[in-house]
């Protein structure tokens, strides 16, 4: 049995519970909320249950903080809001399609980066995976290149978006190895909440107008919000970012299947392979066992002759 499993379970359902913000993010922009404001909102909510999940647990935050949790608040504050700013902004001017298609190249900048700086061998496995998988989010996305318009400023946005993902999975895999699952999710949710606060603060912080908006709001900070940032800190670290990155397209099949079941998006031929290339992919992963490492050979230690 692989010991990652719970890991790569918990990779896969967090990532699941993620395709869902799209829809709800349509709703909360007809609410009446901006990208920045709806982020904030979903932190800081999120950021409250984190700490009471803490302080059940017995973990003390003060010495989370100097046993260098501030390293993981400075990660969201950074790297993780600027991959998040970047994809939403993109996707205002730019074709969703394209920007999705550019954005799940990031398991492949993921494997480049541990082995350049890193120096992680490169399996052929993962190759395969990657490439299946982006195979399959390329026929998903297809039919929204046709006619789609390749604006300066929306490449401007999506190009740098999978590079700083990569990034962050590749230091996130090393930095959360420190720290609880529920340290690190309220540490990388606090540093985003700062960035995007200050983005609010700036430009306009939006309220939701509705009893619905504010239910959605606490769905998001809750389900996608905190549970799947607990997911993604408990599993980086014991997968690896390669790892991570190939098991987090689970995502794009949930979009694709929300998009099917909930917004009667036909499901094209295209789509449906796919999403079975995506699935094939993460399976291939998931159910890939490595060779146990050869035993290391018992040293012999010479017995002293019995003195004469």
């Amino acid at each position: 049995m692989n010991r990652t499993w719970p890991a790569a379970l918990a990779a896969v359902s967090g990532s699941t519970m993620v395709g869902v913000m799209p829809l709800i993010a349509l709703r909360l922009y007809a609410d009446g909320l901006t990208a920045p404001s709806m982020l904030f909102w979903r932190y800081t909510i999120a950021i409250v249950a984190l700490a009471v999940a803490a302080k059940l647990a017995g973990l003390w935050l003060r010495r989370a903080w100097r046993e260098g949790a501030w390293r993981v608040v400075l990660v969201g504050a950074t790297l993780g809001a600027a991959q998040t700013l970047c994809f939403w902004e993109s996707i205002k001017t730019l074709e969703t399609s394209i920007a999705v298609l550019l954005f799940y190249t990031y398991p492949a900048a993921t494997l480049a980066l541990d082995r350049l700086l890193f120096k992680q061998p490169i399996r052929p496995v993962a190759l395969f995976c990657i490439a299946t998988i982006m195979l399959g989010a390329a026929l998903i996305t297809a039919p929204g290149l046709h006619g789609g318009t390749l604006d300066a400023r929306g490449l401007a946005w999506a190009l740098p978006s999978p590079l700083i993902y990569a990034f962050y999975l590749a230091i996130n895999a090393r930095l959360l190895r420190r720290h609880p699952p529920v340290i690190g999710a309220m540490g990388l949710f606090a540093g985003m909440a700062v960035t995007f606060g200050v983005m609010a603060a700036a430009f306009g912080l939006d309220v939701p107008t509705s009893s619905t908006g504010w239910a959605l709001l606490l769905f998001i900070a809750l389900g996608p919000g905190a549970l799947t940032m607990t997911l993604f800190t408990y599993s980086v670290p014991r997968l690896g970012a390669s790892s991570f990155a190939i098991l987090a397209n689970a995502e794009l099949v949930t979009v694709v299947a929300i998009g099917v079941l909930v917004l009667g998006e036909a499901l094209t031929p295209g789509r449906a392979v796919g999403g079975a290339l995506i699935v094939a992919g993460i399976l291939t992963h998931a159910l890939y066992r490595q060779p146990p490492p050869a035993p290391r050979p018992t040293p012999v230690v010479a017995k002293a002759e019995p003195a004469a």
